[in-house]
């Protein structure tokens, strides 16, 4: 099957290539590094993390969306589109009996040498020193045998083809369970956090009260409010990354990728924002004659709060996130 480039009418791109088209050729590889992670997370139990599985989970989501498209897709120049076309022209996209050997033995020794050190490495397991975080990195050495399925020659073609699809996957697996992050910085978050609320309450609430500790408190004449971990806004944020990533999936085809990146971290400020905001209407109405309410409905309320924060940011970025219709 041929196909013709849109910035070179005159050149060919070859979606096929050996026995599998290029898109069904990569969900195949990530469908084999999903079902090799998740083994060695079941015979090594210390490997165990979701982050690797989410990652590798929504990067098969948008390659399944994407389909045809993101091998067919526009270069910048003429001159570039030709090496790519040539570059791929060259290459056979098929699985090599030698590469899957070397892939399964890569995943056996990973999995031995995590069991044999799991005595040493279990004090470690969600500490928020340096050892955790190393422990951690630990974790996602499941996906580096995948680098030894493919020559680099075809890696460097399916990174040109599925550049975006790549970049959200990286996106997920380091910022969509940021719960560890923001307990390492919570000493100093918090007491930014605090701060701001104390700042933006005292203009409501005369009298107010600041209390500097490793869980900041704010004291009012009928409430006092204290800003625990727990307040640090990771609800908020768990829930934004899951409905910003269902509408990137749906959407993905139609998407500016780039906005939509810068998008996604901005809803990310704009969450931390608003968590602000929800603590800081809490001391106020609770000093302005609605304490009873605010201590009976403050966790409740808290999801319907940041649920109208990301319909807010959504109604708002959407239109800007969609590329012109060709």
């Amino acid at each position: 099957m041929t196909a013709t480039s849109e910035s070179n009418p005159h050149s060919q791109v070859f979606p096929r290539q050996g026995k599998l088209a290029v898109p069904q050729f990569s969900l195949l590889v990530l469908l084999l590094t999903l079902g090799a992670v998740a083994a060695d997370q079941l015979a090594a139990p210390t490997l165990y993390s979701s982050s690797p599985l989410w990652a590798l989970a929504a990067c098969m989501a948008l390659v399944w969306r994407r389909g045809e498209v993101g091998y067919d897709r526009q270069q910048r120049t003429s001159k570039s589109d030709s090496s790519f076309e040539r570059e791929a022209g060259a290459s056979s996209f098929r699985f090599s009996l030698g590469r899957m050997a070397i892939f399964a033995a890569a995943h056996v020794l990973l999995v031995c040498a995590a069991r044999i050190l799991q005595i040493t490495l279990e004090p470690m397991r969600g500490t928020f020193s340096s050892a955790g975080w190393i422990f951690a990195a630990l974790k996602l050495s499941v996906l580096l045998p995948t680098l030894l399925l493919l020559p680099w020659a075809q890696w460097r073609i399916l990174s040109r083809v599925y550049l975006a699809e790549g970049i959200a996957a990286l996106v997920v697996l380091f910022t969509f369970f940021p719960s560890r992050i923001l307990a390492t910085i919570w000493p100093w978050y918090g007491q930014g956090l605090g701060r701001l609320v104390f700042a933006f309450s005292g203009l409501f609430v005369h009298g107010l009260t600041y209390t500097s500790a490793f869980s900041p408190a704010l004291h009012g004449q009928d409430l006092d409010v204290t800003i625990l971990p727990s307040c640090s806004g990771i609800s908020g944020i768990e829930l934004f990354d899951y409905l910003f990533a269902l509408v990137v999936i749906l959407d993905w085809n139609r998407l500016r990728k780039g906005r939509t990146l810068i998008a996604y971290f901005a809803g990310i400020a704009a969450m931390f924002a608003g968590n602000a905001l929800r603590i800081a209407s809490f001391v106020i109405f609770g000093n302005r004659g609605f304490a009873d309410a605010v201590s009976r409905f403050h966790l409740s309320a808290g999801w319907i709060f940041f649920s109208l924060v990301f319909l807010a940011y959504l109604s708002f970025t959407y239109r800007k996130l969609l590329a012109s219709p060709r």
